[in-house]
């Protein structure tokens, strides 16, 4: 699936995913990534 990139800075990214219906906080410390999603199928990625 394929998400669509709003603004995209340096380590910061705003996304619309439709297939992203939640709310809420992900660390994926594999990827060492932060998905935050405070509005269903926006999504903020922030890379650590």
């Amino acid at each position: 699936m394929k998400d669509y990139t709003i603004l995209e800075v340096r380590n910061f990214k705003l996304s619309f995913a439709w297939y992203d219906l939640w709310v809420g906080l992900f660390i994926d410390t594999n990827k060492k990534k932060l998905y935050l999603c405070l509005i269903p199928t926006l999504l903020i990625t922030i890379k650590y």
